[in-house]
């Protein structure tokens, strides 16, 4: 195994019965809340009428704004910021789903700075690097897709300039977060399926482009990319399958939150770096769909490359029981996983989610630019500019079969 540093912070209550615990450790460490919320369904559906039950029960006084969008504009961080400063706020609660959760922790930052522009302190801006204080950030995810409630990264979306880039400091890492499976069972299939895809991802990144040093890394990745594989049908058959929802948000914490990269060789997150491109240039495309777009056409050119051919060789052994030769059991996953894609409903092209042929330029130049060094980014050998492109070209012949 590889040295490895982690820290893993943030106090986790899963479970319906948790609420008073989690309102308890929110009172440890504030008593004037600011609640984020995104476009009202966590009002609709009364999750978040619980939560403030919680917090009066405790003593916490809140003041709440809503409004975050889908890929969080920096503009709706900006402003709700200023309202959290003007109104004393001592942490910031997050209440819904990834987007809500990131832009929290960017509008912590923002407080805790007395900084007005988060804009300036993504990836790629000119001050990166530097917003490090934040006020406490706690998360209730209604979601299992971005395991923003565990990880210290923001990512932000600035529709002026077609832009979405990350903003990183280890005090967004939250204090304490509420997995409450019950809050998922009424997100719409789509998304479901869009929040397997993102699960999926953050172990499929690492594990194919990390090296072979760490086996526990393996059978903890191998472990989240199972019980995805599993649930995701058992919810598509029944929405409101609390065992499954319950299975797919701890896989979706589990995925990002360390274990499944420590003793690796660290390695890009390089589809993700394309689909933050995409989602700049369309900012309604959901992430974890963009992402499932390029796992077909990604794994085919990585695979035609002749890169981690072990690894995708070892996922169709461990996912689907293949055997023979390295040659027949990677190409082997290849075939299956895009035929899991199409079962379940993420089997397309990027022209059918809004990213057509005349911008694949720009989104390729747009990941080079922040991600790389403006001409590649290193994937066990360099994924230049125009291999984007021809990997962007590929999904056109990804049309759903199912």
């Amino acid at each position: 195994m590889l040295p490895f540093e982690l820290h893993t912070p943030t106090r986790l209550y899963f479970g319906a019965q948790f609420g008073p615990k989690f309102a308890q450790q929110v009172a440890a460490s504030a008593k004037n809340v600011l609640i984020v919320t995104g476009g009202g369904s966590v009002e609709r559906l009364g999750y978040l009428d619980q939560v403030k039950a919680h917090l009066d029960q405790a003593g916490v006084r809140w003041h709440h704004e809503r409004g975050v969008e889908p890929n969080p504009h920096a503009a709706t961080v900006n402003r709700i910021a200023a309202i959290g400063l003007e109104q004393g706020a001592e942490a910031v609660l997050a209440v819904g789903g990834g987007s809500v959760m990131d832009a929290s922790k960017a509008i912590a930052g923002l407080i805790a700075n007395r900084e007005t522009d988060i804009w300036e302190f993504v990836v790629g801006g000119p001050r990166r690097g530097q917003l490090i204080a934040s006020l406490p950030v706690f998360c209730v995810p209604t979601t299992a897709a971005t395991a923003s409630e565990v990880t210290p990264y923001s990512v932000i979306s600035h529709p002026p300039v077609k832009g979405k880039s990350p903003v990183t400091s280890p005090n967004f890492k939250p204090v304490a977060s509420w997995l409450n499976p019950e809050f998922t069972l009424d997100v719409p299939l789509e998304t479901t399926r869009d929040g397997a895809s993102d699960i999926l991802s953050h172990v499929f990144e690492n594990h194919l482009l990390g090296g072979n040093a760490s086996p526990l890394a393996d059978a903890v990745s191998e472990g989240v990319m199972k019980v995805v594989m599993d649930a995701l049908p058992a919810v598509t058959a029944d929405l409101r399958d609390t065992a499954a929802r319950a299975r797919l948000m701890w896989a979706s914490t589990v995925a990002l939150n360390g274990y499944p990269t420590a003793g690796r060789q660290p390695a890009a997150f390089i589809l993700h770096n394309i689909e933050h491109a995409m989602s700049g240039v369309n900012p309604d495309l959901a992430h974890g769909r963009g992402l499932a777009v390029l796992y077909p056409a990604y794994f085919r050119w990585m695979w035609d490359a002749g890169r981690a051919r072990d690894r995708f060789a070892r996922l169709g052994r461990v996912l689907f029981g293949l055997h023979g030769s390295d040659e027949a059991a990677g190409d082997g996953f290849l075939a299956r996983f895009n035929d899991w894609l199409d079962a379940n409903g993420l089997y397309q092209s990027a022209p059918s989610v809004g990213v057509t042929r005349e911008v694949y330029g720009q989104v390729a130049d747009y990941a080079v630019r922040i991600y790389g060094d403006g001409t590649q980014i290193p994937a066990l050998g360099p994924v230049m500019r125009d291999d984007m492109v021809t990997i962007l070209t590929m999904t056109e012949r990804q049309t759903p079969r199912a």
